[in-house]
């Protein structure tokens, strides 16, 4: 695990943040807080971010929308829903999975990337 990960768990930990995130009622307002505790996290590069709220997930059982078919190791991030441990590039929380979601319907819907309008590009 990177040393920048290792640095904000020890902070959230020792500032009792998994309180505070335990109280948001939302993974929305989870992720929120934890960028408001932790805003250096913004300019993070997306593994050790994943990495974060992974062990998060893990060790306090916050849910930050892990999906339940998704693994990390060190750099390495794998998706086990075929049966099989395959390397993959899912995002947590993934807005829409096609192996989790076969009714067609995203878990998380407010994390599907909104394009921005045309008059904007």
């Amino acid at each position: 695990m990177k040393d920048q990960v290792q640095e904000a768990i020890k902070k959230i930990e020792e500032n009792n943040w998994v309180e505070v995130l335990q109280r948001c009622k939302s993974i929305k307002e989870k992720h929120d807080k934890l960028m408001e505790l932790l805003p250096e996290t913004w300019l993070w590069s997306p593994i050790p971010a994943r990495q974060l709220v992974f062990y998060l997930h893990q060790k306090h059982g916050l849910d930050f929308g892990v999906c339940p078919f998704y693994e990390m190791e060190e750099d390495r991030q794998y998706c086990t829903a075929m049966g099989e441990r395959t390397e993959c590039l899912c995002a947590i929380p993934e807005a829409y999975c096609v192996f989790r979601d076969k009714d067609g319907k995203p878990k998380y819907p407010e994390f599907l990337f909104v394009r921005a309008p045309e008059s904007l590009e």
